[in-house]
């Protein structure tokens, strides 16, 4: 087993840092505030919400989109992604009630 240590790796964060957004019905985890690339040799293995104790996770492949949506309620979540080239990136977020 090996120990990895979110934000590690020297790369871009502004592809690799998640983004939290609270939506109707739960949380929408995009990768990057620059669209993390989804290709055969570079792209995002997975998206991780932790949220009141529980850990949801979303696998993703190459083409698809580096987003993820979890139907949670939850006041403070964290979201961790793993890049195959650059490893494990995470981000934090303390939430209002969700207002349309």
């Amino acid at each position: 087993m090996e120990f990895l240590r979110a934000g590690s790796v020297d790369a871009s964060e502004e592809k690799h840092v998640p983004i939290i957004e609270k939506v109707e019905g739960g949380f929408k985890v995009k990768v990057g505030s620059v669209p993390h690339p989804m290709e055969e040799k570079h792209y995002i293995q997975w998206i991780v919400l932790q949220a009141d104790g529980k850990s949801y996770i979303q696998f993703l492949k190459p083409g698809e989109a580096p987003e993820a949506f979890f139907c949670v309620e939850a006041e403070k979540v964290t979201a961790r992604e793993y890049c195959n080239l650059h490893g494990l990136w995470e981000s934090s977020k303390v939430c209002e009630p969700y207002k349309s």
